[in-house]
C-alpha cells in the first residue's frame, strides 16, 4: 500500500488553518497522516491543529521561513516513507478540490512511457468571490493560466507551493543532487528546498526538471488560495516572483532544460521593452511631417485590436460575468499589463543591484506585514517587519568580480534602451516596421490561442 503524508508549513496561521485541515479531511482519497509544521508560532496554530487530529512538529531556531520549515520536516519524513510513497505540501491557508489528492496520486502512479512523473501540483483559483478591482484581475490572469495549463494537456513549467504532491522518491533525488554538486545548493544545507531562493518552489521545480521528471497539473487538481487585496502587496509578491525566477536561472545555468525558462524571460523583457518603443514611435509618427512616409494600414490594425478583444474576453469565460465584462473593458487589463511590465523592470535592476526584497504575502513578520500594534486597528494599517525582508542575493553576488559583472551589464541594458528609443527620431520607417513585425507576431499568437485544441 502507497502513502500519502500531508506536511503544512505554519506561521501565526490560526485564522486559516482550520479551513485547510478541513478540506484534508474532506478528500474523495484522504491522506494518511497530516503533519503541521509550526514555524515560530506565537497564536493558536499549535491547539487548532491537535484539535483537528494532526500531528505537529516545532521548528528550531529556524529563519529560512517556508523553506527552512519544510526542509525540517522532509528530513525526517522522507526517511521514514518508501520512494513510491508521496507527499503533500501545501500552504496553511490554502483549500483543495475534494479530489485534489485522489487525482495528483492517480497521475503521480500512473505507469509512465519515458519520463517519471516527480511532482503534481494544483491550478490555483481565488478562495473567495472578488469585489476589488485588484482581485478581480488576479482572478482573470488565474483563469487564464488555468487554460493554458488545458492547452498544454497539464505540463506544468512551474510546481506551486500552495498545493501540489510528489513523489518521495523525486525529493530524495533532489537531496541527493544538492549533496553530490549536480544541483544548486546556494544556501548550503543539502535539503529539498535551496533555502537561498526567493521562490523556492519554482527553483526545486527547475531540480525535477534537471532529474528528467515530468511536472504536471491536471485540471481536476484544483486549489483555493488568498488573492493579494492591495496593489501594493501585489507589487511585492510579483517582484519577488519575478526576481526569484530569474535567479534561480542564473544559479542552474544554461542547460536543456532551462532553455524554455530563459527564452520565455527573453520574450518577457522583450515585450516591456516594446511598450515604451510603441509609445515613442507613435509620438514621433504624429509630430513628423505628414508622418514620415509611415503607412498606418488602419483596416488592419483595427483588426488585430479586434482579435485581441475577443481572444482575452473568451479566455476568462469560465470566470464568470465579472471576469468577462473586466475584460471587455479592455483599459483595466492594458493597465494591468502596464503594472506588471513595471514589475518585471523594476525586478531586473534589484537583481542587478542586488537590493532587499519584502516577501509580499497575507500574514504578519513571518511574511510581508503585520498590523500595527493594537490589534485589532480599524484603520488597517500595516507595518513591514524586518522578518518580512529578504536580500535574494547569494554569496557569490559579494564577490567584487560578480558586481563588476552586474555592473556592466546594467551599463549595456541602459545603452541598449538609448539605441532603441533614438530609432524612432532618427528613422522613422524603420521604427515603424519593428513595431509592425512585433504587433504581427503576437497577433498570430493571438489567433493560435483561439484555435480551439484538446484539453487535459
Amino acid at each position: 500500500m502507497r502513502f500519502v503524508i500531508a506536511v503544512i508549513p505554519a506561521h501565526n496561521e490560526e485564522h486559516g488553518l482550520a479551513r485547510t485541515l478541513r478540506s484534508l479531511a474532506n478528500q474523495t482519497r484522504p491522506v494518511d497522516a497530516v503533519i503541521v509544521v509550526a514555524d515560530n508560532c506565537t497564536d493558536a496554530t499549535v491547539a487548532i491543529a491537535l484539535a483537528a487530529g494532526a500531528s505537529v512538529v516545532e521548528t528550531v531556531d529556524n529563519s529560512a521561513r517556508k523553506a527552512g520549515a519544510l526542509n525540517f520536516a522532509l528530513a525526517e519524513v522522507l526517511q521514514l516513507l518508501d520512494p513510491t510513497d508521496a507527499v503533500l505540501l501545501m500552504d496553511a491557508d490554502t483549500q483543495l478540490s475534494d479530489g485534489f489528492v485522489a487525482a495528483a496520486t492517480t497521475r503521480l502512479w500512473r505507469k509512465q512511457q519515458g519520463r517519471a512523473v516527480g511532482a503534481v501540483g494544483g491550478i490555483f483559483i481565488s478562495d473567495d468571490e472578488v469585489s476589488s478591482m485588484v482581485g478581480q484581475l488576479q482572478t482573470n490572469e488565474y483563469v487564464r493560466y488555468a487554460r493554458h495549463l488545458g492547452r498544454r494537456q497539464g505540463r506544468a513549467l512551474v510546481i506551486t507551493g500552495t498545493g501540489s504532491v510528489f513523489s518521495v522518491g523525486a525529493l530524495r533525488a533532489v537531496v541527493d543532487g544538492r549533496r553530490n554538486g549536480t544541483l544548486p545548493d546556494l544556501g548550503g544545507t543539502g535539503c529539498v528546498y535551496d533555502t537561498s531562493a526567493l521562490t523556492e518552489d519554482n527553483e526545486l521545480t527547475l531540480c525535477l526538471k534537471a532529474l528528467h521528471y515530468r511536472t504536471v497539473s491536471p485540471a481536476e487538481c484544483l486549489v483555493f488560495t488568498e488573492i493579494m487585496p492591495t496593489w501594493k502587496m501585489l507589487y511585492q509578491q510579483r517582484r519577488r516572483w519575478q526576481r526569484g525566477a530569474m535567479e534561480n536561472l542564473l544559479a542552474h545555468g544554461l542547460h536543456a532544460y532551462t532553455l524554455p525558462y530563459i527564452t520565455k524571460q527573453a520574450l518577457t523583457y522583450l515585450g516591456v521593452l516594446f511598450v515604451p518603443f510603441y509609445f515613442v514611435t507613435l509620438f514621433a509618427a504624429l509630430t513628423s511631417a505628414v508622418g514620415g512616409g509611415v503607412d498606418a494600414f488602419v483596416p488592419f490594425w483595427v483588426l488585430v485590436a479586434v482579435t485581441y478583444v475577443i481572444e482575452q474576453t473568451w479566455s476568462v469565460r469560465r470566470g464568470g460575468w465579472r471576469a468577462m465584462l473586466l475584460s471587455i473593458a479592455i483599459v483595466p487589463e492594458l493597465l494591468f499589463n502596464l503594472f506588471l511590465n513595471t514589475v518585471y523592470a523594476f525586478a531586473i535592476i534589484a537583481l542587478l543591484f542586488g537590493t532587499s526584497e519584502q516577501w509580499g504575502q497575507k500574514s504578519d513578520e513571518g511574511t510581508v506585514a503585520h498590523r500595527a500594534e493594537g490589534g485589532d486597528d480599524p484603520t488597517g494599517a500595516m507595518t513591514v517587519s524586518p522578518a518580512a525582508r529578504s536580500t535574494g542575493s547569494h554569496g557569490w553576488r559579494a564577490a567584487w568580480w560578480a558586481r563588476i559583472i552586474e555592473s556592466s551589464a546594467a551599463l549595456l541594458v541602459g545603452f541598449g534602451m538609448l539605441l532603441v528609443f533614438t530609432i524612432p527620431f532618427g528613422h522613422l520607417p524603420t521604427a515603424w516596421m519593428m513595431m509592425s513585425i512585433y504587433v504581427v507576431c503576437g497577433f498570430l499568437a493571438t489567433v493560435f490561442r483561439l484555435i480551439p485544441l484538446p484539453m487535459s
